[in-house]
């Protein structure tokens, strides 16, 4: 019977099978765990499976249950197995994802007991969640949450609601959100009274409902006697046990995961569930699929070995009899502009598809800039317009607009006390008061009781703000940096934010880029409202194109002939962590990041390139770590391979940085010498505390450490001994 069965599949469908798959697909009752490496043919399998179980077994495909994690999955196994084996099995195969499943089962019993849950999560909704829970932050805590604020709470909720956290066991986790618990408490009281559920609370909810209702519990488990996960590394701990209940006591359980690819531990994800698998299921049988059919020879051979540097983790050794094609391409670059031109000049000489993958997706904004300015197509994955409408973009088009217009108040009100003016609230609420008859700064200087040391204050920060409307856009974003003080501002917000100081940077960094290809402020106003638009539009087509912008995150089951990881600094990938320096913590948190970056390298298919600037607005950066481990991985698997450097073809101060580069720039002469005073036109004074080859690690008074390159400082004509 099985050999027909695989007979057929390689005659009538073309699919030939290898043995680790015909097991994993032969398995029948009982419950299993096929783990499954990038690119192994896990869908194929799966698909392949529940044909074995309804041809071979005269199991009715209504009796079989196959959940997945998202609408984009579970609808693509349904396509593929339509197309495989739809003329031979015309009844219809339940392929879901468990949210769905879940509202089935609340709805249902909803409706036994005569009453109806309102979901309030979707464009339909008659309430949203967001509104619901900014309203309920501003009762708490008195002030409405920013982008960032909400996102956090958000996630918490999910996180909370996932990992199945009780709420008087919020006491030992660091919430990031102030008052986390009250705001928790009141969402909850608010939802129950109203009947409101959120994506969270189904799966809550459907696991209480079939604990307490037993046969309503019995009604599923006759229904679905085979039940089928895939991507089951996602899978949260409120949704195993959601699982586990409905497959006992038979436990006809057939999971299909990668724990390697286990990347949504911030929304709950419990990949301890796989490594536990034999503990909890004593009979059960674990297959292995290690056979890469997607990526070239040596893709597979680094990415293999990179990830054997996590623990938790099952053992696993990734093959391919695919062919050599190129070499890991470590690709230096000097900074975020050389990396654009760099991607622009790799897109262009590419064939087939190419995409480019980052770990925020805040990296994504100067690319679609400088792609829609080439007239080079794009599709994205994964994008969010939170980048629009963060505080720090806010605040610097306030700077911009009050320069442009010294009566706008609403922009003066929101920027006021985040610059070197020292203007009181009084101040403020006295020009408020007034006719919009002279400018702001006119009021400020007549403002009453004023001593001569803040009158000239205020005439300083006139003529700033005079001189800031007439300068090109880069430079007007590095003057509201520096001579305005607003770095000052940022870096104590995001303490008082309790939110990554480099994060901040970042998209400081990312609005500078914009700046720099614009000549006048108002054209930089232009072209960043064209870039919403043009956001908006690509978010919402579906269109092919070659070329694929995308998070890791949001590329995880996608392949690409060409991929680019890029902005692979210490703090972007990984993120710098929120971990409080406690080693068990911190070695989940790095093993995490380890795996998403694992997931990034086996999207390619021909060709893999990771790209690392040197510097972020004239500051060093170090490589992320993930760098070095490839590195290793590669001198010990291809030690002839070496570092590739990238030289902008059309700016000169581009420089390589291989190592006879670093021996060039390690002999530069130059007067600078640890514990040298020195002085930098835009950072100030500070002190230079080491020097490695051509980087210097100066101690600003105003900024702090910053790593600086001499040769570009010499050369710029901006740093000099004191």
């Amino acid at each position: 019977m099985k050999d027909s069965f695989f007979h057929l599949l390689k005659t009538d469908h073309h699919i030939h099978l290898n043995n680790q798959q015909k097991q994993a697909v032969l398995h029948k009752d009982g419950p299993s765990l096929t783990l499954a490496v990038p690119g192994s043919g896990k869908t194929t399998s799966l698909i392949c499976r529940t044909a074995n179980l309804i041809l071979n077994h005269n199991i009715h495909p209504s009796n079989i249950l196959s959940v997945t994690f998202s609408r984009a999955s579970a609808k693509d196994m349904k396509k593929r197995f339509f197309e495989v084996f739809g003329k031979v099995i015309r009844q219809n195969v339940y392929f879901s994802t468990i949210h769905r499943l879940a509202l089935r089962i609340v709805s249902r019993y909803a409706k036994m007991n005569a009453f109806e849950y309102t979901i309030i999560e979707g464009e339909k909704s008659p309430i949203q969640k967001n509104v619901l829970l900014k309203r309920i932050y501003q009762q708490v805590n008195h002030s409405f949450p920013n982008e960032d604020e909400l996102e956090a709470l958000l996630s918490t909720i999910s996180f909370v609601k996932n990992s199945m956290i009780h709420i008087e066991e919020f006491v030992s986790y660091d919430f990031e959100v102030e008052k986390f618990k009250e705001i928790y408490t009141h969402y909850e009281s608010y939802k129950k009274k109203h009947h409101l559920i959120d994506f969270d609370d189904m799966l809550s909810l459907a696991l209480k409902i079939l604990r307490k209702n037993k046969h309503l519990l019995t009604q599923y488990r006759k229904q679905y006697p085979y039940i089928q996960v895939d991507e089951a590394q996602d899978t949260s701990k409120v949704q195993h046990e959601i699982i586990k209940l409905l497959t006992f006591p038979k436990n006809n359980l057939f999971m299909v995961a990668d724990d390697d690819q286990s990347i949504y531990g911030f929304r709950g994800a419990y990949p301890q569930a796989l490594l536990d698998f034999s503990k909890t299921y004593k009979e059960g049988r674990v297959f292995f699929l290690e056979k890469n059919y997607r990526s070239s020879q040596e893709i597979v051979t680094i990415s293999n070995t990179f990830i054997k540097s996590n623990t938790e983790r099952y053992f696993k050794n990734m093959y391919t009899d695919n062919e050599y094609y190129a070499p890991i391409s470590m690709v230096n670059v000097q900074n975020a502009v050389d990396q654009l031109n760099y991607l622009l000049e790799e897109i262009n000489q590419n064939t087939g598809t190419t995409a480019i993958l980052y770990r925020n997706n805040l990296s994504s904004v100067p690319l679609i800039d400088t792609l829609e300015r080439n007239s080079i197509p794009f599709s994205m994955q994964g994008f969010n317009m939170s980048f629009f409408n963060h505080w720090l973009v806010k605040d610097i088009f306030a700077f911009l607009d009050l320069s442009l217009n010294p009566y706008d108040i609403t922009s003066f009100e929101r920027i006021y006390y985040k610059m070197n003016g020292y203007i009181s609230k009084a101040s403020v609420s006295f020009i408020k008061e007034q006719p919009r008859s002279i400018s702001i700064f006119d009021y400020l200087v007549d403002f009453p009781d004023l001593k001569p040391y803040q009158q000239k204050n205020l005439k300083r920060l006139k003529e700033d703000f005079y001189s800031l409307a007439h300068m090109r856009p880069q430079a007007a974003l590095n003057f509201i940096e520096e001579n305005l003080a607003y770095k000052k501002y940022l870096k104590s917000n995001c303490q008082r934010l309790k939110c990554s100081y480099e994060n901040v940077l970042f998209i400081f960094t990312q609005l500078k880029i914009i700046a720099s290809k614009t000549d006048s402020i108002i054209n930089f106003m232009e072209r960043f409202n064209k870039l919403q638009k043009i956001l908006y539009s690509t978010k919402n087509k579906k269109e092919n194109t070659s070329v694929l912008l995308s998070t890791v995150h949001s590329s995880k089951g996608l392949e690409f002939d060409h991929v680019y990881l890029i902005d692979l600094v210490d703090g972007q990938f990984p993120p710098k962590s929120k971990m409080d320096h406690l080693d068990e913590e911190e070695a989940m948190y790095l093993e995490e990041e380890r795996r998403l970056f694992y997931v990034g390298m086996t999207r390619a298919k021909k060709s893999l390139s990771l790209v690392v600037p040197k510097f972020q607005d004239g500051a060093y950066m170090r490589p992320s770590p993930f760098v070095g481990e490839v590195k290793k991985c590669i001198n010990k698997c291809f030690p002839a391979i070496k570092d590739t450097s990238y030289r902008n073809k059309k700016d000169t101060y581009s420089t390589s940085i291989s190592s006879t580069t670093k021996q060039t720039n390690s002999s530069i002469s130059h007067p600078f010498k640890i514990n040298t005073l020195v002085k930098h036109k835009a950072f100030g004074t500070g002190l230079i505390k080491a020097i490695d080859g051509d980087i210097a690690q100066i101690d600003f008074k105003s900024l702090g450490m910053r790593g600086l390159s001499l040769r570009i400082c010499i050369e710029q004509n901006v740093l000099s001994p004191l």
